[in-house]
């Protein structure tokens, strides 16, 4: 008896919970008790077997498909008219069914029509709070609130969204800022509801998969008093214009306020709603040190300062911070200390910066160094000078207080001109290697789009995760992207190349990373940008003693075999018009035609010959064997 008496007291409370948990959707969707009983009634017929049975006996074998009003109607005794009340409103769209809790198997809308629940609905009754994938459930208990870090300006944002957040506010809220700086965790502190969230990044340009998440966050915003939140808003109307509907539906539809976090400015979903825009940003230095402390916990020896140094270089939010911990665990050797080191989480750091800049950056390793450099010496002043401001940007503008002196971001932008093989590229990657930053060249092919607003949301991404991660960002061929704007807009072309230009300007400026851009024709680039840019760095192409080192430092390695007849001099006067580059690739090749001829020495005869080799593929003629002359076939 004990036995059965504490199992029927587990049932009952199943049923408690289950009657709960009724109560509160009826509550939910305004749901009179006949419409009550009727749903119980399609809940029970699709998991109690004897129901089942009984519904056959009744109704015949259609009845396993799922309940009917009509039977319903039946067993319950429910009154005519309340039931055609009820069949009007089954045809009309009724709550349940618009909510998508409950599915009508047929087209037609007859009493007779087979009404099943879905499974979600059935885990809910049952006690389960999981929503369905790809939806994500994020709530704050009380006793949590104060382990979440936020600086000064977040703390003014947090005390507007309060009011703009109540459950009978219908506005659009749009939060725009960089990704995984805490932005939905903001909306659940401030609403004091949980939030159910979307994140529609991960499902990309797929209409089927986001019309079936769309369906899934609709049956969970009728199970549960929740913010729903469409995160990682990106979509383009004209490059998907059918999932851009979608999105513009759901929005209508939904009662209550609506939040959309965004890395965009000002994105438009078309919607009636009135549209609140809020500006979401990363943490400061002092609130990213103790998200870091937090995270790692004492699991960590990083050494005096560490932490700090950490905060400061990387402008990651709490996302990106748990992030870079998980991965740099996951990474380390089984074998190592059981405490992480500085070095490896900034390996954990940049893990999650190739992923953000997967398909539209590579990056680049860096192997030479500033010994292997030739530079007339008021260009490497120059160079020397854009190094001390990017070293000692800390100092000068927190510590000395010019920061407020400065319009918008803090970072720093430089443009490197000049002939082709000059060095351009080669100092941009030292100067990443000299401040320890990670190199990324832009992918202009994979930026660059026709669609209308593409282009925008492909650079974004960009200098987010450059900007989170600490990288240095490189645009070779710069004026390709950065080309002076049209002063008379002849048509859509125009304008839209225009709206680029613009977006780019507004970003270089606001970016507070380090980003060098790279050009060949230095009267192609907007003259708005020149004016936002720390440096101007010319590169003049070398003169009779830089081509003589360049010569030198190109063909010596630490084990090459070098004849003791060269003369450096000869060779840059033989050939006045090489660059540095071109110097290298005859360097390279000489020591191949030595490898070829089996000597033991490269000598001056292979480098003569491989310098030939490469003024003809300058395009220049050669009026003998010893002499090249400076007639350009071009």
């Amino acid at each position: 008896l004990a036995d059965q008496i504490e199992e029927l007291e587990r049932e009952l409370a199943r049923a408690a919970l289950r009657h709960a948990r009724m109560r509160a959707l009826a509550a939910r969707l305004a749901l009179a008790d006949v419409e009550v009983d009727l749903l119980w009634w399609i809940v029970a017929a699709a998991s109690e077997p004897a129901v089942l049975r009984a519904s056959e006996t009744l109704g015949g074998s259609r009845a396993r498909r799922g309940a009917t009003l009509a039977l319903f109607a039946e067993v319950a005794a429910i009154a005519p008219e309340v039931a055609r009340e009820l069949a009007l409103q089954l045809a009309r769209g009724h709550r349940l069914i618009a909510s998508g809790l409950v599915r009508q198997a047929d087209d037609d809308v007859s009493a007779a029509s087979p009404l099943t629940p879905t499974p979600r609905l059935m885990a809910y009754l049952a006690g389960d709070d999981v929503p369905e994938p790809p939806i994500e459930r994020i709530a704050i208990e009380r006793a949590t609130r104060d382990r979440f870090v936020y600086d000064v300006e977040q703390l003014t944002t947090l005390r507007s969204l309060v009011d703009l957040l109540a459950p009978t506010a219908r506005v659009l809220l749009a939060i725009e800022g960089p990704a995984r700086t805490g932005r939905r965790h903001a909306v659940a502190f401030a609403a004091g509801r949980p939030v159910l969230s979307l994140d529609l990044d991960r499902l990309g340009n797929r209409p089927a998969a986001v019309g079936a998440a769309l369906r899934a966050l609709r049956r969970e915003l009728a199970l549960v008093d929740a913010v729903p939140v469409l995160a990682n808003v990106t979509i383009d109307r004209v490059a998907a214009a059918e999932t851009f509907a979608m999105l513009a539906a759901f929005v209508e539809e939904t009662a209550g306020p609506l939040v959309l976090t965004t890395r965009l400015h000002a994105l438009d979903l078309g919607s009636a709603r009135p549209v609140v825009r809020v500006t979401w940003t990363a943490p400061d230095v002092a609130a990213r040190t103790t998200l870091w402390r937090q995270a790692l916990g004492a699991d960590a020896d990083l050494g005096p300062g560490g932490l700090e140094q950490l905060a400061h270089r990387y402008r990651l939010g709490p996302g990106g911070i748990a992030r870079a911990v998980a991965s740099t665990r996951i990474a380390r050797p089984a074998t190592a200390d059981s405490r992480l080191t500085l070095p490896e989480l900034v390996g954990g750091v940049r893990h999650n910066i190739a992923e953000g800049l997967a398909g539209v950056a590579t990056r680049v390793d860096v192997t030479q160094s500033w010994a292997d450099l030739v530079l007339a010496e008021d260009t490497l002043d120059q160079v020397n000078g854009l190094v001390a401001r990017l070293r000692h940007g800390h100092q000068v503008l927190d510590g000395w207080g010019y920061r407020e002196k400065l319009a918008r971001g803090a970072g720093v932008a430089a443009l490197f001109s000049g002939p082709p093989g000059t060095g351009k590229t080669m100092v941009a990657g030292l100067i990443a290697r000299e401040l320890d930053l990670e190199l990324y060249q832009v992918d202009l092919s994979q930026v660059v789009s026709k669609w209308v607003g593409e282009t925008e949301k492909q650079l974004a991404r960009v200098f987010d995760a450059a900007e989170a991660g600490h990288a240095l960002l490189l645009f070779d061929e710069a004026d390709a992207l950065f080309g002076q704007r049209s002063t008379e807009t002849r048509g859509a072309v125009d304008r839209y190349a225009n709206l680029e230009v613009n977006f780019l300007l507004q970003r270089i400026e606001a970016f507070g990373g380090v980003t060098i851009l790279t050009t060949n024709l230095d009267a192609a680039i907007d003259k708005a940008l020149k004016r936002r840019l720390a440096g101007h760095v010319v590169f003049a192409a070398p003169d009779d003693d830089e081509r003589a080192t360049l010569w030198q430092r190109c063909i010596r390695t630490a084990t090459a075999p070098l004849g003791g007849d060269h003369d450096y001099d000869e060779l840059a006067m033989m050939f006045p018009t090489m660059s540095g580059a071109n110097i290298r690739n005859a360097a390279i090749a000489a020591a191949f035609f030595a490898a070829r001829d089996g000597a033991s020495a490269i000598g001056q005869e292979h480098l003569e010959r491989a310098g030939r080799v490469e003024y003809r593929s300058m395009g220049f003629l050669l009026a003998d064997r010893s002499r090249p002359q400076g007639r350009n076939l071009r």
